[in-house]
């Protein structure tokens, strides 16, 4: 067909479907379809021609392939209709293994029906809602008639390949050699770059000891549906910035996220940290609450790092010290708080004057309730384990964070998605679907799907 061929054809083909009152929508849609079986057709075209001009070789050594047998036929789903080619099968002699070269030169995945196009789709619908939920958008948008059942597979298959990317760059975190190459990937940072940290945790719900509750209640035992999820943050303080109505936002950071636990956690953090300058930043900043762990984390891969506890969490815990000596909510409780607040922000060695103050306070032993005076005791001891972590004066003359704003928005991300009302999860099915969400939010799609590095 000639240009003007095909285009009279679609036309005829859309006109046929159409009322005379039909809308610019309706008209949109009907041209759509019309266009949908010219392009499955090119696109069979295409294909065959790519099969027929492969050498057949080895895809892992490049070998010739001794043939076990000619004209195997292939069907796949793709974003225009099923389409159909024939490929050769072989046997390579040095990788001991079989193979079908024209499978792996057009980007297809062992025993998957569906087009690399259409498993991205699946795998970008599936990290927005849940299968069930996205199958008629899908086909509102784009006219591909995926079912519930094949957006699932096809996001959890993407996600397992996602999750072997991690697995690599984890293993590669624990050597020597692993460092170089991983460091390698980072950019070039500008001179006397700062690098933040940012840590925290959040729940998610597994489908643990289903249909036990009653037996495990009844036993006295937990039934552990809900679980950590260790995440963290990473970017650099030029990176930060602020939106024209005065929000702020990060212009590029890196995600971890993993229910695999603190030392995978710490691996993968470390990775992600690495592919972001970590080796050439100048100065490098963990921020969290007071958890222990976290500073273990800080001290075995991050030495030398500034660690500060993130000044909302220490406010907090003066709060609660106010409202338990004077009171919930009192005007006393707010006048007794605010010098301590203040010496915190402006002072040099704020920490130092609050554990003074404090040690002043509970010498006044006969003015105060047992209860109070544990309550004393415990902050002087959280202020004495965290008083090296809060220098927020220098932390604001040098430009740094002293919240962590960002790393609570990163949860909150996480969060929109993978815990959902009546929501529950498996250890594999969430880990998975971690990994895959974080390679989306790196921006690190193309290692999946190549054909979107643009």
């Amino acid at each position: 067909m000639t240009e003007n061929e095909v285009g009279n054809w679609l036309k005829e083909k859309a006109l046929a479907a159409l009322g005379p009152n039909s809308s610019m929508g309706e008209m949109e849609k009907a041209v759509d379809k019309a266009a949908m079986e010219s392009r499955r057709i090119a696109l069979e075209l295409l294909v065959r021609q790519r099969v027929q001009r492969l050498p057949f070789d080895c895809p892992a050594c490049h070998k010739p392939l001794n043939v076990t047998s000619h004209r195997r036929m292939r069907t796949v789903d793709t974003a225009f209709g099923t389409i159909a080619f024939e490929r050769s099968y072989g046997f390579c002699a040095k990788c001991q293994d079989h193979a079908y070269p024209a499978d792996t030169a057009l980007g297809l995945q062992d025993r998957a029906r569906s087009s690399p196009r259409i498993q991205e789709i699946s795998a970008l619908t599936a990290l927005r809602a849940p299968a069930g939920q996205a199958e008629k958008d899908v086909y509102r948008l784009t006219g591909i008639a995926l079912t519930a059942s094949t957006i699932h597979r096809e996001a959890r298959r993407q996600g397992e390949r996602a999750l072997k990317l991690r697995d690599a760059e984890e293993e590669l975190a624990q050597s020597l050699d692993g460092v170089a190459e991983l460091a390698a990937k980072a950019v070039r940072l500008p001179s006397h770059t700062t690098m933040v940290i940012e840590i925290d945790t959040w729940n998610i719900r597994e489908r643990d000891n289903w249909g036990k509750t009653l037996a495990f209640l009844k036993a006295g035992k937990d039934t552990e549906r809900w679980h950590w999820v260790y995440t963290a943050t990473v970017f650099r303080l030029d990176q930060r910035g602020t939106t024209q109505s005065g929000r702020p936002v990060i212009a590029e950071r890196g995600y971890v996220a993993t229910r695999r636990g603190i030392e995978s956690f710490q691996r993968q953090l470390y990775a992600e940290a690495l592919q972001r300058g970590l080796l050439a930043a100048e100065t490098v900043l963990i921020l969290a609450d007071g958890a222990i762990w976290i500073w273990n984390i800080a001290n075995d891969r991050f030495k030398g790092a500034i660690q500060r506890v993130d000044l909302h969490h220490v406010q907090e815990h003066l709060w609660k010290l106010a409202n338990e000596l004077h009171g919930q909510g009192t005007a006393d409780a707010r006048a007794w708080v605010q010098p301590y607040l203040r010496w915190l922000e402006k002072r040099k060695n704020g920490a130092l004057d609050v554990i003074n103050s404090l040690e002043q306070l509970r010498k006044n032993i006969k003015d105060f309730s047992r209860k109070e005076r544990e309550a004393i005791a415990g902050e002087i001891l959280y202020f004495n384990q965290h008083k090296g972590r809060m220098d927020y004066k220098a932390g604001k003359a040098a430009g740094q964070p002293v919240g962590s704003g960002a790393i609570e928005s990163t949860c909150s991300q996480y969060q929109r998605r993978f815990k959902l009302t009546g929501q529950f999860w498996t250890l594999a099915g969430d880990e998975a679907f971690l990994a895959l969400s974080t390679l989306h939010r790196n921006d690190r799609w193309a290692r999946l799907f190549p054909h979107d590095d643009e």
